[in-house]
């Protein structure tokens, strides 16, 4: 089997749904926007893309219709660059890298590239629901059909963890986002896309298109506070999740640009890490957010790692309470886990945000001087998605 090297990362800043910058982006622009800046940072040509493979949680109207393919075709990778677009909700786009990484590793091409895409804003609001429900399961297993606040309410409820702990770490969070962001963190790995959005006028409801160019992320609040965050109403009544500790409906698309390792190093290519494993967890669709803890288990198991060997742990934020039960189950310390921030606060375009942990997460270690991380992120039907990477 042969290593599989990442030599290129790059994403869009990230929008708030419905009111942000990428309101009106479709996906097909979205994402060849960021496979285009992901191929000349790898320093290579786009044909020598054997493969595109893009995550997306939502795959229909902007981004159906195979929007991996059609993204290649709009960024003039050309006819002869194939694209597969790959669903797992919000571990689309780690499930789209370990696709690209598995046909490397087994010689079946020697360079591809790997994506997530989002436009929350254009699918999410007009989903087609002709068939949605399948009545026999649904009897069954209804919470395969639950919102995700559910399923947070009832895991936060069931593993007692309380509504203010969830504030506590949502501060936190908010506090590392705006740390990361007054160091340029993200502005690293940010590419900026001039575009067109609707605007709306609150008080006269009217609405115009506009220019706009995105270059950083709209979702944080670095004023957030305890005090704030516990006037919020929660979703449901009785329940502890709240707009404050989950994370934002967004818009976004990110790439990476995997090699052959020994290619790569041959031609001199700026190798950002390794990726070296990759496992999947499964529970109750009900527990959606624990997940992540048996699919890093595995990860580890599977390739002879110990918590100690590891520098960085990168766990989901779906929810502050995705984040809060993993850690306490891992016993991740707080110093090596989340360092730069999460979704909470940047935003949650699903199908990218695999793709986002996987590329800030080596850029982190190469900042740090730092040898391997694990990343885990869940995914609606109650499962996860991990991956180990290594610089």
């Amino acid at each position: 089997m042969k290593d599989v090297a990442i030599v290129s990362y790059c994403r869009t800043g990230i929008a708030k749904a419905q009111r942000g910058a990428l309101n009106q982006t479709h996906g097909i622009p979205l994402a060849a926007h960021v496979m285009k800046e992901a191929v000349a940072r790898a320093k290579i040509e786009a044909g020598e893309i054997e493969d595109v493979v893009l995550g997306c949680g939502l795959p229909e109207g902007a981004t159906g219709h195979n929007v991996a393919r059609n993204a290649a075709l709009h960024a003039g990778f050309g006819v002869g660059v194939p694209g597969i677009t790959v669903n797992r909700y919000c571990g689309s786009g780690l499930s789209a890298a370990s696709f690209v990484a598995n046909a490397i590793a087994r010689g079946e091409i020697a360079c591809g590239l790997a994506g997530g895409v989002e436009s929350i804003s254009l699918v999410q609001f007009n989903l087609n629901f002709n068939g949605f429900f399948y009545e026999p399961l649904q009897q069954v297993m209804p919470a395969v059909w639950w919102t995700m606040n559910q399923t947070a309410d009832f895991v936060a409820e069931k593993y007692k963890i309380s509504r203010n702990d969830l504030d506590e770490y949502v501060v936190m969070s908010q506090g590392r986002v705006a740390a990361a962001n007054a160091k340029g963190v993200y502005a690293q790995e940010i590419v900026p896309i001039t575009t067109k959005t609707k605007v709306t006028d609150r008080a006269s409801g009217e609405s115009k298109i506009v220019d706009v160019t995105l270059d950083h992320d709209e979702g944080p609040r670095p004023d957030t506070t305890l005090e704030k965050l516990a006037s919020l109403k929660p979703v449901y009544d009785g329940g502890t999740t709240t707009a404050g500790n989950a994370s934002q409906l967004s818009d976004g698309a990110a790439a990476v640009v995997m090699m052959d390792a020994d290619l790569a190093a041959q031609r001199g290519l700026p190798i950002l890490g390794y990726w070296r494993g990759y496992a999947l967890g499964s529970v109750h669709p009900e527990e959606m957010s624990i997940a992540i803890t048996p699919a890093i288990q595995r990860l580890m198991k599977q390739n002879a790692v110990n918590a100690a060997d590891v520098d960085l742990w990168e766990l989901h934020e779906a929810y502050a309470v995705t984040t809060l039960y993993n850690q306490r189950q891992l016993n991740t310390p707080w110093e090596r886990t989340n360092v730069n921030g999460g979704a909470i606060a940047l935003g949650h375009p699903y199908g990218m945000s695999g793709i986002r942990y996987l590329g800030s997460t080596l850029m982190e270690l190469g900042r740090r001087n730092a040898k391997r991380a694990i990343i885990g992120v869940c995914t609606a039907g109650g499962m996860a998605t991990a991956a180990l990477l290594e610089r």
